[in-house]
């Protein structure tokens, strides 16, 4: 009897996701290694991850195994593109964005039940368990003590979004700033090569789900420059809960993903001439510029068709 494909776990698959990424960003031909230290230097992740992840990718024909050499493209990068559909969250489970999208448009109540889930959802109670993990492993459901499950707050609304923004208009510069600031210098130089790339015409090969995992990254990774534990939690946790709208939105305006590329790049080229008050200066005006394209109805329009 042959054996299950095993599972991958939600790190392990963006991990994937980011792996066909990064592959398609450089446009890296057929037969191009894919060591394994350096895929985990590249995207900030451990050795275990991208190790399942090149297995997975193994298994469904992106990359090649060769005993003793390592893990090689199996196709160019430009043919990559469906493969990179099928990994977005999406695409792996239809009923993980019918719930996103009724929750973005208030479809929803504030508690909900598996049965409730099943009922509204036509779904199986196996089905309606995955997403509801999955949904709280990404931080905006939590179980209710008694019965059922509550929605945390999300960046759902107009004024959501201006809250948002108000805040990390104070903590992210502020990274930038921090005493105990050190920027490391082989992962400044992926993003610049990624901003780059994105701001040179890129962002047309990207997913909107790619894009989105790449801006975050930018923002974590300067937060984590910080030195600062807390600082980066918070930028982690805003960026979760800013994804669901972000995915869909940005699907409507590509040329923005340029524009903003731009903007991370000459941010990421001041850092590197060692002047941060001009980087803070620079990512405070990119948030500002970002609050008016997103702060207003249109926006949200947008992320819930």
């Amino acid at each position: 009897m042959r054996a299950a494909t095993p599972r991958l776990t939600p790190l392990q698959q963006r991990v994937a996701r980011e792996i066909v990424a990064l592959a398609r960003r450089d446009n890296r031909p057929a037969g191009h290694h894919m060591p394994k230290l350096a895929l985990a230097r590249e995207i900030g992740t451990s050795h275990n991850p991208v190790e399942a992840a090149l297995v997975h990718l193994a298994r469904i024909g992106i990359v090649r195994h060769e005993k003793d050499r390592g893990y090689f493209l199996a196709h160019d990068a430009q043919q990559l593109g469906a493969s990179a559909k099928k990994l977005s969250p999406a695409y792996e489970d239809p009923l993980y964005r019918r719930i996103a999208d009724a929750k973005l448009t208030h479809r929803l109540p504030a508690t909900v039940t598996e049965a409730g889930l099943i009922r509204k959802f036509g779904a199986t109670r196996s089905a309606i368990r995955k997403a509801l993990a999955r949904i709280q492993q990404e931080g905006w459901i939590e179980r209710r003590a008694g019965h059922g499950w509550t929605f945390l707050p999300l960046i759902d609304s107009v004024e959501a979004y201006e809250e948002n923004f108000e805040i990390r208009r104070v903590i992210e510069p502020a990274c930038l700033l921090s005493g105990k600031f050190m920027a490391v210098a082989d992962e400044l130089q992926a993003l610049k090569r990624q901003q780059a790339f994105m701001a040179d015409g890129g962002y047309g090969a990207m997913t909107p789900v790619e894009w989105a995992d790449i801006n975050a990254r930018f923002h974590e990774t300067l937060a984590r420059w910080s030195g600062n534990r807390f600082m980066l939690q918070t930028i982690r946790r805003i960026n979760q809960l800013r994804k669901l709208v972000e995915y869909r939105a940005v699907a409507g305006n590509p040329r923005a993903r340029a524009r903003q590329a731009a903007e991370h790049l000459h941010i990421l080229e001041a850092i590197e001439r060692g002047n941060r008050e001009q980087a803070a200066a620079l990512l405070r005006e990119h948030l500002e510029g970002a609050r008016r394209q997103k702060v207003q109805p249109s926006y949200f329009s947008a992320a819930r068709r």
